[in-house]
């Protein structure tokens, strides 16, 4: 990857990443009865934190499908390691 690809992947990554965490609170206001504070920290007490980033990350879709449509492919490679490294973060949650 050349420098000039850098940058646009970056942005890729960070878009994965807020979509993920935006994600992450919608589901956690549409489903919890608790706040979000009083959730994540239940989440992570109870080791079921990876249920709510995997259904978080559904909204890395839709980004990733806007970025190809609008022939941005390095932003959409940037989504897929977001999507990877959220991923990868999960395994280790479970089996840690």
């Amino acid at each position: 990857m050349n420098n000039s690809a850098i940058k646009p992947v970056l942005t890729g990554v960070l878009v994965g990443f807020i979509a993920t965490a935006l994600g992450s609170i919608l589901w956690i206001i549409g489903f919890s009865d608790m706040t979000i504070k009083t959730t994540i920290e239940a989440a992570f007490e109870e080791n079921v934190i990876g249920a709510i980033l995997a259904a978080g990350a559904l909204l890395n879709i839709p980004a990733f499908f806007l970025f190809l449509k609008q022939h941005k492919n390095y932003q959409a490679r940037g989504v897929m390691i977001a999507t990877f490294i959220v991923a990868i973060y999960i395994v280790y949650k479970k089996f840690a």
